[in-house]
């Protein structure tokens, strides 16, 4: 029997094969490609992931590597370290800059310049920087205008205490403003000024010396205000401490007393603070060794040399303080100077006068700060001795002309001031000094008495020119 197929099953055509199995085979490239995609999609989304972790443990890593971030900070402290180390080699030859700053030194020139030099061999037993503080008004410390050279000659000074290293007041203000600028620079707060501030003075009540801490009240004039805020006691962060020295006054007095106090006094103020801060008033050495009086500079002593020259060399010094004298008696006292005089004059065959007094010479204020009431005893006293012979000031003879020539000078020199210094080397160099007695003039001074000193050194060592030490004339009965 014959199979016979119908139209639709008659056998497929070769085109017709060619065609499905194209299809099937996108099929299954399309099913393949659409699998890839996926598996490849969730193999970057596992390696984001991955990277994400990577990430996430990579910076915990360093957050928990404290000592790598603790190894930076160091660094930057060496740094900062390094740093000041060379500011302090570069002002203070040494890698700690340690200052001892005097900044108020009680009592006018004389004493104030022997204090000086009392508290410039503490400095040299702390092994500490001596701050030059400022002068001015007939003072020494830094509420004082004008520099330490201005009285003094630093040179000569250094060679008399070679092993201190001496700085200004400028060189101090630039030491911390350098030493400020590397701190913020490095943004580094960890090291503060180190301050001690001190309060080192002479008690006639008290029974025995003591050193203790102290309240924050010494600086009563505001004085070192003017370094704020590159050294401001009230900083927070600054660490300040407060201590004061209160001296009995026979521990001065006494040779043997001194030698004690001086070894207690170094012996407290040996610490490690930076800077030491003094508010001083100690009225007598605090060493046994009293060193040399600091040299004046070069201009003050021209100056008194000008004046000896005008004076042909030859002439009688007369120092008289008249704040202390009983005005009363002044009538009398004149009287007595006069006398005298004409007595020097005529047996020295000296014929000039120079006088030296707190008297008004420039203005109506006087030539000392402490004398205040100037009464018509005073006036005529000195119009006596005007009328009755030439006398000679400071004044009169163009002394200081180059600072009478600028204003700013005027305080200066209208009141107690570089004058004094000018009126003492004067008087040293006269061939004859005399001096007013009691009720006439101050006896116990201690101005006087550097006169009077130098002129017996210098008798002592043959200056023929001084014919005495000191003299004082007498009230006539």
């Amino acid at each position: 029997m014959t199979l016979r197929l119908n139209s639709s099953q008659k056998k497929t055509p070769l085109s017709q094969i060619t065609r499905n199995s194209f299809l099937l085979i996108c099929f299954f490239f399309l099913l393949w490609y659409i699998i890839s995609s996926f598996y490849f999609e969730q193999e970057e989304l596992l390696s984001d992931k991955n990277e994400e972790t990577l990430t996430e443990v990579h910076l915990t890593s360093l957050s928990t590597l404290s000592s790598n971030t603790t190894i930076t900070t160091i660094a930057d402290n060496d740094n900062s370290k390094n740093q000041l180390e060379e500011l302090n080699k570069k002002y203070c030859g040494k890698p700690i800059c340690k200052f001892l700053f005097v900044y108020i030194i009680g009592e006018q020139e004389t004493k104030a310049n022997l204090h000086f030099r009392s508290f410039s061999q503490l400095a040299e037993k702390l092994n500490r920087i001596m701050v030059l503080p400022n002068v001015g008004s007939s003072r020494i410390g830094t509420c004082n205008k004008f520099p330490f050279d201005f009285y003094y000659n630093i040179t000569l000074l250094q060679k008399e205490f070679p092993d201190v290293l001496f700085k200004s007041e400028n060189d101090f203000i630039f030491w911390l403003k350098e030493r400020d600028q590397i701190k913020k620079i490095m943004n580094n707060n960890d090291k503060p000024l180190s301050i001690l501030h001190s309060s080192v003075k002479i008690n006639r009540s008290v029974e025995k010396t003591f050193y203790d801490d102290a309240e924050p009240n010494f600086d009563v004039y505001e004085c070192i205000s003017k370094f704020e805020p590159l050294m401001n006691l009230k900083d927070p962060n600054s660490r300040v401490r407060y201590t004061k020295m209160i001296i009995k006054e026979m521990d001065l007095i006494r040779e043997k007393s001194r030698v004690e106090f001086s070894k207690l006094l170094t012996k407290v103020l040996t610490i490690d603070e930076e800077i030491i801060l003094v508010n001083g008033y100690v009225v007598h050495p605090l060493f046994l060794q009293i060193m040399p009086v600091i040299p004046y500079n070069d201009y003050i002593l021209n100056e008194a040399q000008k004046i000896k020259d005008k004076l042909s060399s030859s002439y009688i010094g007369i120092h008289w303080r008249l704040e202390s004298s009983t005005p009363k008696l002044l009538p009398e006292c004149v009287q007595g100077l006069i006398k005298t005089l004409n007595k020097v004059m005529e047996e020295g065959e000296i014929k000039n006068i120079y006088l030296a007094t707190d008297y008004p010479l420039l203005s109506s204020r006087s030539q000392s700060s402490t004398f205040g009431k100037i009464t018509n005893y005073h006036h005529d006293a000195i119009r006596t001795l005007n009328e009755t012979f030439k006398i000679n000031t400071w004044v009169s003879l163009g002394g200081l002309e180059q600072l009478r020539k600028n204003e700013k000078y005027n305080k200066e020199l209208n009141g107690s001031g570089i004058q004094g210094i000018l009126d003492k080397l004067v008087c040293m160099n006269s061939n004859y000094f005399i001096s007013g007695p009691n009720g006439c003039s101050r006896v116990i001074s201690k101005y006087t008495k550097a006169i009077a000193n130098e002129r017996s050194n210098r008798i002592k060592n043959k200056d023929s020119d001084l014919l005495n030490v000191i003299d004082r004339w007498e009230i006539p009965l």
